[in-house]
């Protein structure tokens, strides 16, 4: 089926099959296979050598792939929703939950989207799996063949609901306080509707042994990094700024151990001389030097990083990456007004960004792409101006660099400190402002669509009252355009909806308002984050203040 791709690990030779899953990347192959998460899943689940595991993506699927007992999904984007959507349909079977029956296969899902806040497609998933795969995806396995035992659909999942990492969205019933009209409010309880299930499913998080990486496992020049072997080099990030999902969702911080690592890219150089690391911030290993020092000189190599920290920069790494073929650099640095990035404890200096800066010309790469962030809680005009104000710095200062400034706006996630925060209406002018005035200096300005990050926020925040909205919208097509027809539908016709944009996108949220997911996220960790916001929201006031 998919003729170009490479094993690296023998497949197990399987005569028989207990049951078969249906494993799907909501897009298209090249997307789906260039992804080292839905690759990890696909490995956990073919290495059992009594299941049959097929593939699926949008544009192609294996032969056979209707009769799978269990369809999969990841879901790391929350765009994807609607390709979700549509494989349901192509494959026969009922959107909801509640419309399918024992001739229909099981639906899970797991990944960031899920884990952060399953709940505004708690009607499409039977069972929901939360945390790190490499725990999940086996207890699932193991509880799922117990399952199978039980003699209906709904027993079956009320056997799956007792397993560690496993919430099945249906046993939970979510009541709302009335407003202007019945329900519209906000969630007044979220309890379990059938007795026997936990009242607070427990995401299970990865304890790696010390030989353990993530790694790819199939190569295929038709993904969209071609034949790039990837390798996990951290997971979750130490500096916690107070916005970022890949933080507080994935925590603890785990470094890969580097002989395992570089046994990895051993593996990897035997069928390809394309070497991917990947973390939200690779230099933040403890140990990156001895990275750097182990793969500097190998003529065989040619090395790609994910984006870098300013202030783990050093002239050894930088040189290192540049003898490897890397010709730039990415630093998020998010603002260039030192005063936010305090507030959103990014842990950066000014004096450290233009450091790294003149290392990274110094080394003599090429470009440098910066990400920025418009429209964060406790933002001014000052600190846009700021932004405007150390770029051009930079780029006047660093004439043969090439600068790429890649810049959205702020979308609040769930289960971080600025779950509560709302966005700001103003962010598309904000953007503008920016790309403006930075794109007449010669900077190559990317902004994101402000639209399409109020839609992300929607799904981000969202309840169980936008499935209609969903259902709507991937019936007449998945645009924009479409979106704002079922935002204003919902608003006119549906008595339990609040008004969408101001109530899911732009509000703060109360501290004391239950949230969509706070059955999933314990009170302990609940605390840790708000007292995050506290200290953001200290920090706007101190500064105020001193101005």
């Amino acid at each position: 089926m998919f003729p170009a791709e490479k094993f690296l690990i023998p497949r197990p030779l399987k005569t028989r099959s207990e049951f078969s899953v249906a494993w799907f990347y909501p897009n298209t192959y090249t997307v789906g296979m260039a992804g080292l998460g839905y690759q990890l899943v696909f490995r956990l689940l073919d290495a059992d050598e009594d299941i049959g595991v097929l593939r699926g993506f949008t544009d192609m699927e294996e032969p056979g792939i209707s009769g799978a007992s269990i369809f999969g999904f990841t879901f790391s984007w929350e765009l994807d929703y609607a390709n979700i959507v549509s494989i349901l349909r192509k494959h026969n079977i009922p959107v909801s939950a509640k419309e399918r029956d024992e001739s229909h296969p099981l639906i899970f899902g797991g990944g960031p989207v899920l884990t952060a806040n399953p709940e505004p497609f708690a009607d499409i998933f039977d069972i929901v799996l939360l945390g790190d795969a490499e725990v999940a995806v086996p207890s699932f396995l193991s509880a799922y063949r117990e399952a199978r035992k039980a003699s209906s659909r709904r027993q079956q999942l009320l056997s799956l609901a007792n397993a560690d990492g496993i919430y099945i969205p249906q046993f939970y019933e979510v009541q709302y306080h009335d407003n202007a009209k019945q329900g519209d409010g906000s969630i007044a309880a979220i309890t379990p509707s059938v007795s026997g299930v936990p009242a607070y499913p427990r995401k299970k998080v990865f304890a790696p042994p010390p030989d353990y990486v993530a790694h790819s496992m199939v190569l295929s020049p038709e993904t969209a990094w071609g034949n790039m072997f990837l390798v996990e080099v951290v997971r979750s990030c130490p500096q916690e700024c107070r916005f970022c999902l890949a933080s507080f969702l994935t925590r603890p911080f785990r470094a890969t151990n580097v002989d395992a690592l570089i046994d990895a890219v051993e593996l990897g150089l035997k069928h390809t001389n394309k070497i991917g690391l990947l973390g939200p911030s690779v230099t933040e290993h403890p140990k990156f030097d001895e990275i750097a020092a182990r793969l500097r000189g190998r003529e065989d190599l040619s090395l790609s990083i994910a984006s870098v920290r300013a202030d783990t920069l050093s002239e050894n790494i930088l040189s290192t990456l540049v003898s490897l073929g890397q010709k730039s650099v990415t630093i998020a640095i998010e603002s260039g007004s030192e005063r936010l990035r305090s507030i959103m404890k990014k842990n950066l200096t000014e004096e450290e960004i233009l450091h790294a800066v003149s290392l990274v010309e110094a080394a003599g790469l090429e470009s440098i792409k910066f990400y920025g962030i418009a429209g964060l809680p406790h933002e001014t005009q000052a600190d846009l101006d700021e932004t405007v104000r150390l770029l051009t710095h930079l780029k006047k200062k660093h004439k043969r660099l090439r600068f790429v400034f890649g810049i959205s706006s702020f979308v609040p996630k769930a289960q971080t400190p600025f779950q509560w925060n709302g966005r700001d209406k103003d962010c598309g002018k904000k953007l503008e402002y920016v790309r403006k005035h930075l794109s007449k200096i010669g900077i190559d300005v990317r902004p994101e669509s402000h639209n399409w990050s109020d839609i992300q926020a929607l799904l981000s925040r969202g309840d169980r009252r936008l499935h209609p909205i969903l259902k709507s919208v991937e019936e007449n097509s998945g645009n924009l355009g479409a979106w704002k027809k079922a935002i204003k539908e919902a608003n006119q016709n549906i008595v339990s909806m609040p008004n969408v944009k101001d109530y899911y996108i732009f509000r703060d949220i109360p501290r004391e308002e239950i949230l969509p997911w706070s059955h999933l996220q314990d009170e302990e960790k609940t605390q840790y984050l708000g007292k995050h916001n506290d200290s953001a929201l200290a920090l706007s006031l101190q500064s105020s203040a001193q101005s």
